[in-house]
Protein backbone atom coordinates (compact mmCIF):
# COMPACT_ATOMS: atom_id res chain seq x y z
CA UNK A 1 0.00 0.00 0.00
CA UNK A 2 1.29 3.31 -0.50
CA UNK A 3 2.65 5.65 1.93
CA UNK A 4 0.20 8.50 3.68
CA UNK A 5 3.05 10.66 2.21
CA UNK A 6 3.51 9.34 -1.13
CA UNK A 7 -0.41 9.22 -1.47
CA UNK A 8 -0.26 13.32 -0.93
CA UNK A 9 2.38 13.61 -3.19
CA UNK A 10 1.00 12.19 -6.15
CA UNK A 11 -2.20 13.39 -5.45
CA UNK A 12 -0.64 17.02 -5.60
CA UNK A 13 1.41 16.84 -8.08
CA UNK A 14 -0.90 15.54 -10.68
CA UNK A 15 -4.68 16.07 -11.55
CA UNK A 16 -6.55 12.80 -12.61
CA UNK A 17 -4.45 11.14 -10.11
CA UNK A 18 -7.61 9.72 -8.77
CA UNK A 19 -9.24 6.99 -11.05
CA UNK A 20 -12.69 5.74 -11.36
CA UNK A 21 -13.86 2.66 -13.14
CA UNK A 22 -15.87 -0.07 -13.06
CA UNK A 23 -15.71 -4.02 -12.81
CA UNK A 24 -16.24 -6.40 -16.07
CA UNK A 25 -14.33 -4.26 -18.18
CA UNK A 26 -16.06 -1.29 -18.76
CA UNK A 27 -15.34 2.35 -17.84
CA UNK A 28 -18.06 3.33 -15.50
CA UNK A 29 -18.77 6.78 -17.12
CA UNK A 30 -17.79 8.92 -20.05
CA UNK A 31 -14.29 10.65 -19.39
CA UNK A 32 -15.21 13.81 -17.80
CA UNK A 33 -18.21 12.96 -15.60
CA UNK A 34 -15.87 13.34 -12.87
CA UNK A 35 -13.95 16.76 -12.33
CA UNK A 36 -10.13 15.62 -11.21
CA UNK A 37 -10.44 12.34 -11.84
CA UNK A 38 -9.53 10.16 -14.86
CA UNK A 39 -11.80 7.71 -15.86
CA UNK A 40 -10.70 3.78 -16.78
CA UNK A 41 -11.16 0.21 -17.25
CA UNK A 42 -9.39 -2.14 -14.71
CA UNK A 43 -7.79 -4.13 -17.85
CA UNK A 44 -6.19 0.12 -18.37
CA UNK A 45 -4.78 0.40 -15.48
CA UNK A 46 -3.18 -3.21 -14.93
CA UNK A 47 -2.09 -3.10 -18.51
CA UNK A 48 -0.31 -0.02 -17.44
CA UNK A 49 1.21 -0.73 -14.77
CA UNK A 50 2.14 -3.92 -15.88
CA UNK A 51 3.97 -2.06 -19.02
CA UNK A 52 5.74 0.35 -16.09
CA UNK A 53 5.47 -1.21 -12.45
CA UNK A 54 7.49 2.29 -11.46
CA UNK A 55 4.94 4.82 -12.35
CA UNK A 56 3.39 6.49 -9.56
CA UNK A 57 0.44 8.76 -11.48
CA UNK A 58 -2.24 6.85 -9.52
CA UNK A 59 -2.96 7.59 -5.86
CA UNK A 60 -6.32 5.88 -5.45
CA UNK A 61 -8.84 4.05 -7.62
CA UNK A 62 -12.78 4.18 -7.11
CA UNK A 63 -14.21 1.23 -8.11
CA UNK A 64 -18.24 0.47 -9.53
CA UNK A 65 -18.78 -2.99 -7.79
CA UNK A 66 -22.26 -4.19 -8.30
CA UNK A 67 -25.17 -5.37 -5.92
CA UNK A 68 -23.82 -9.55 -6.02
CA UNK A 69 -20.14 -10.10 -6.39
CA UNK A 70 -20.11 -13.68 -4.70
CA UNK A 71 -18.65 -16.14 -6.74
CA UNK A 72 -20.29 -17.19 -10.35
CA UNK A 73 -23.29 -14.66 -9.98
CA UNK A 74 -20.84 -11.88 -11.48
CA UNK A 75 -18.26 -14.05 -13.51
CA UNK A 76 -14.91 -11.87 -13.50
CA UNK A 77 -15.65 -9.65 -11.70
CA UNK A 78 -14.22 -10.29 -8.55
CA UNK A 79 -10.85 -11.44 -10.59
CA UNK A 80 -10.76 -7.75 -11.55
CA UNK A 81 -10.95 -6.25 -7.91
CA UNK A 82 -7.82 -8.77 -7.47
CA UNK A 83 -6.00 -8.01 -10.25
CA UNK A 84 -6.49 -4.22 -8.96
CA UNK A 85 -4.15 -5.63 -5.79
CA UNK A 86 -1.20 -5.30 -8.27
CA UNK A 87 -1.26 -1.34 -8.09
CA UNK A 88 0.51 0.51 -5.09
CA UNK A 89 -2.61 3.03 -4.61
CA UNK A 90 -5.65 3.44 -2.31
CA UNK A 91 -8.32 1.53 -3.66
CA UNK A 92 -11.80 2.08 -2.60
CA UNK A 93 -14.56 -0.27 -3.96
CA UNK A 94 -18.14 1.70 -4.24
CA UNK A 95 -21.38 -0.16 -3.58
CA UNK A 96 -24.79 0.59 -4.32
CA UNK A 97 -27.02 0.77 -1.38
CA UNK A 98 -29.03 -2.10 -0.71
CA UNK A 99 -26.10 -4.32 -2.07
CA UNK A 100 -26.24 -7.93 -0.09
CA UNK A 101 -23.73 -8.08 2.70
CA UNK A 102 -22.17 -11.26 1.16
CA UNK A 103 -20.78 -9.14 -1.94
CA UNK A 104 -19.73 -6.46 0.10
CA UNK A 105 -17.72 -8.99 2.46
CA UNK A 106 -16.06 -10.13 -0.82
CA UNK A 107 -15.12 -7.14 -2.27
CA UNK A 108 -13.48 -5.80 1.19
CA UNK A 109 -11.56 -8.63 1.45
CA UNK A 110 -9.98 -7.21 -2.12
CA UNK A 111 -9.70 -3.80 -1.51
CA UNK A 112 -8.19 -1.38 1.06
CA UNK A 113 -11.89 0.04 2.09
CA UNK A 114 -15.72 -0.11 0.85
CA UNK A 115 -17.87 2.76 0.77
CA UNK A 116 -21.75 2.01 0.71
CA UNK A 117 -23.63 4.67 -1.99
CA UNK A 118 -26.62 6.17 -0.66
CA UNK A 119 -29.79 7.11 -2.35
CA UNK A 120 -28.20 9.43 -5.87
CA UNK A 121 -26.37 6.39 -6.15
CA UNK A 122 -22.53 5.73 -7.15
CA UNK A 123 -21.55 8.55 -8.73
CA UNK A 124 -23.33 11.15 -6.52
CA UNK A 125 -20.96 9.21 -4.20
CA UNK A 126 -17.94 9.27 -6.72
CA UNK A 127 -18.49 12.90 -6.82
CA UNK A 128 -19.05 13.62 -3.29
CA UNK A 129 -15.69 11.76 -1.90
CA UNK A 130 -14.03 14.02 -5.14
CA UNK A 131 -15.01 17.11 -4.25
CA UNK A 132 -14.50 16.83 -0.35
CA UNK A 133 -11.05 15.41 -0.89
CA UNK A 134 -10.01 18.01 -3.68
CA UNK A 135 -11.58 21.33 -3.28
CA UNK A 136 -9.26 23.85 -1.38
CA UNK A 137 -10.68 25.67 1.79
CA UNK A 138 -10.23 27.19 4.87
CA UNK A 139 -9.43 23.37 6.44
CA UNK A 140 -8.12 21.10 3.93
CA UNK A 141 -9.29 17.46 3.74
CA UNK A 142 -7.16 15.19 1.48
CA UNK A 143 -6.57 11.73 0.69
CA UNK A 144 -4.72 10.41 3.52
CA UNK A 145 -7.68 12.03 5.77
CA UNK A 146 -9.97 9.77 3.66
CA UNK A 147 -7.97 6.07 3.80
CA UNK A 148 -7.70 6.94 7.73
CA UNK A 149 -11.19 6.90 8.34
CA UNK A 150 -12.48 4.94 4.89
CA UNK A 151 -10.04 1.98 6.14
CA UNK A 152 -11.23 0.74 9.54
CA UNK A 153 -14.69 -0.55 8.36
CA UNK A 154 -17.44 -0.14 5.68
CA UNK A 155 -18.05 2.91 5.65
CA UNK A 156 -21.12 5.11 3.85
CA UNK A 157 -21.89 8.40 2.43
CA UNK A 158 -24.31 11.02 2.77
CA UNK A 159 -24.88 15.02 1.88
CA UNK A 160 -27.36 17.61 3.52
CA UNK A 161 -28.43 21.24 2.88
CA UNK A 162 -30.10 23.65 4.78
CA UNK A 163 -31.06 27.36 4.29
CA UNK A 164 -29.30 30.57 5.96
CA UNK A 165 -31.39 33.22 5.70
CA UNK A 166 -29.20 35.92 7.71
CA UNK A 167 -31.56 35.30 10.61
CA UNK A 168 -30.51 34.38 13.93
CA UNK A 169 -32.58 31.47 13.85
CA UNK A 170 -32.83 29.97 10.79
CA UNK A 171 -28.54 30.64 11.08
CA UNK A 172 -28.76 28.50 14.41
CA UNK A 173 -30.33 25.83 13.17
CA UNK A 174 -28.80 25.06 9.76
CA UNK A 175 -26.04 23.15 10.65
CA UNK A 176 -27.45 20.73 12.76
CA UNK A 177 -30.49 20.45 10.31
CA UNK A 178 -27.99 20.12 7.32
CA UNK A 179 -26.58 17.09 9.16
CA UNK A 180 -29.55 15.74 9.61
CA UNK A 181 -30.33 15.31 6.42
CA UNK A 182 -26.72 14.21 5.72
CA UNK A 183 -27.57 10.83 7.87
CA UNK A 184 -31.27 10.74 6.50
CA UNK A 185 -29.99 10.16 3.00
CA UNK A 186 -27.10 7.55 4.10
CA UNK A 187 -28.06 3.99 2.32
CA UNK A 188 -30.96 1.75 3.23
CA UNK A 189 -29.68 -0.15 6.61
CA UNK A 190 -26.96 1.29 7.81
CA UNK A 191 -26.87 2.66 11.42
CA UNK A 192 -24.28 4.98 12.21
CA UNK A 193 -24.55 5.18 16.16
CA UNK A 194 -21.60 2.93 16.49
CA UNK A 195 -19.63 4.40 14.15
CA UNK A 196 -15.72 5.10 15.25
CA UNK A 197 -14.39 7.61 12.24
CA UNK A 198 -16.29 10.10 10.43
CA UNK A 199 -15.13 12.29 7.42
CA UNK A 200 -16.80 15.47 7.24
CA UNK A 201 -16.35 18.07 5.20
CA UNK A 202 -18.42 21.70 5.52
CA UNK A 203 -19.57 24.38 2.02
CA UNK A 204 -20.56 27.77 3.14
CA UNK A 205 -21.53 30.79 1.65
CA UNK A 206 -19.21 33.94 1.68
CA UNK A 207 -22.06 35.32 4.58
CA UNK A 208 -22.20 32.18 6.83
CA UNK A 209 -20.05 32.76 9.53
CA UNK A 210 -17.30 30.38 9.76
CA UNK A 211 -18.58 28.82 12.96
CA UNK A 212 -21.37 27.40 11.42
CA UNK A 213 -18.80 24.66 10.12
CA UNK A 214 -17.95 23.36 14.10
CA UNK A 215 -21.43 23.81 15.01
CA UNK A 216 -21.83 21.17 12.14
CA UNK A 217 -18.91 19.51 13.61
CA UNK A 218 -20.90 18.96 17.17
CA UNK A 219 -24.19 17.89 15.37
CA UNK A 220 -22.40 14.84 13.30
CA UNK A 221 -20.28 13.96 16.87
CA UNK A 222 -23.85 13.56 18.57
CA UNK A 223 -24.70 10.99 15.79
CA UNK A 224 -22.24 8.70 15.94
CA UNK A 225 -19.93 6.95 19.04
CA UNK A 226 -18.46 9.18 21.28
CA UNK A 227 -14.96 8.25 21.03
CA UNK A 228 -15.16 8.45 17.13
CA UNK A 229 -12.37 9.90 15.34
CA UNK A 230 -14.05 13.07 12.96
CA UNK A 231 -11.83 14.63 10.54
CA UNK A 232 -13.32 17.27 9.16
CA UNK A 233 -12.94 19.79 6.29
CA UNK A 234 -14.48 23.41 5.36
CA UNK A 235 -14.27 25.78 2.17
CA UNK A 236 -16.20 28.82 1.12
CA UNK A 237 -18.20 28.45 -2.06
CA UNK A 238 -18.46 31.90 -3.57
CA UNK A 239 -21.51 29.94 -6.16
CA UNK A 240 -23.42 29.51 -3.05
CA UNK A 241 -25.85 31.68 -1.86
CA UNK A 242 -27.73 31.56 2.06
CA UNK A 243 -26.95 27.77 1.66
CA UNK A 244 -24.65 25.57 3.79
CA UNK A 245 -23.96 22.03 2.37
CA UNK A 246 -22.96 18.66 4.47
CA UNK A 247 -20.75 15.87 3.62
CA UNK A 248 -20.43 12.93 5.77
CA UNK A 249 -19.12 9.49 5.67
CA UNK A 250 -19.14 7.33 8.56
CA UNK A 251 -17.01 4.58 8.58
CA UNK A 252 -17.02 1.21 11.02
CA UNK A 253 -21.11 1.26 10.58
CA UNK A 254 -22.91 -1.79 10.97
CA UNK A 255 -25.29 -2.61 8.03
CA UNK A 256 -28.14 -4.53 7.48
CA UNK A 257 -30.26 -3.97 4.52
CA UNK A 258 -33.44 -5.08 4.42
CA UNK A 259 -35.00 -7.85 2.63
CA UNK A 260 -36.88 -8.22 -0.85
CA UNK A 261 -38.68 -10.92 -2.51
CA UNK A 262 -36.79 -13.57 -3.38
CA UNK A 263 -33.77 -13.25 -0.69
CA UNK A 264 -33.21 -16.25 1.49
CA UNK A 265 -35.15 -16.61 4.71
CA UNK A 266 -32.74 -15.67 7.92
CA UNK A 267 -34.53 -18.33 9.57
CA UNK A 268 -34.47 -21.47 6.74
CA UNK A 269 -32.87 -20.01 3.98
CA UNK A 270 -36.14 -20.40 1.84
CA UNK A 271 -36.78 -17.90 -1.14
CA UNK A 272 -39.09 -15.22 0.38
CA UNK A 273 -42.31 -14.51 -1.22
CA UNK A 274 -43.84 -10.86 -1.56
CA UNK A 275 -47.61 -10.02 -0.04
CA UNK A 276 -49.55 -7.50 -0.12
CA UNK A 277 -51.94 -6.47 2.41
CA UNK A 278 -53.80 -3.16 0.89
CA UNK A 279 -51.26 -0.86 0.24
CA UNK A 280 -48.82 -2.80 2.40
CA UNK A 281 -46.36 -5.09 0.95
CA UNK A 282 -44.53 -7.43 3.61
CA UNK A 283 -42.15 -10.77 2.60
CA UNK A 284 -43.05 -13.95 4.58
CA UNK A 285 -41.52 -17.64 4.44
CA UNK A 286 -43.57 -20.09 2.80
CA UNK A 287 -41.33 -22.81 4.44
CA UNK A 288 -40.84 -22.43 7.88
CA UNK A 289 -43.35 -19.39 8.43
CA UNK A 290 -41.16 -16.44 8.83
CA UNK A 291 -43.06 -13.17 7.86
CA UNK A 292 -43.73 -9.33 8.99
CA UNK A 293 -40.82 -8.39 7.33
CA UNK A 294 -40.75 -5.13 5.62
CA UNK A 295 -39.87 -5.19 2.23
CA UNK A 296 -36.68 -3.41 0.49
CA UNK A 297 -37.49 -0.78 -2.45
CA UNK A 298 -35.60 -1.29 -6.21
Amino acid sequence: MVSDEELGRRAAALDGSVVVCGVDGDALVPAGAFPGARVATIAELVAENDDDPDRDDVAAVLVVVGPTLEAGRTPGALDALDDLGALDAFIVAVAPSGVAPESLAAARRRVDATLLAGEGGAAEAIRTFLEAVQRPGFVNLDLADARTALSIGIAAVGTGTAGTDGSSIADRDAPALAVDEAFDRLPEGVDPADASAALVDVVVDPETSIAAATDAIAAVRERIDADANVIWGGAVDESVEDEIGVRVVVADVEYAPPLAGGDPCPRCGTPLSTYAFGARETLSCDGCGYSGVAVRRG
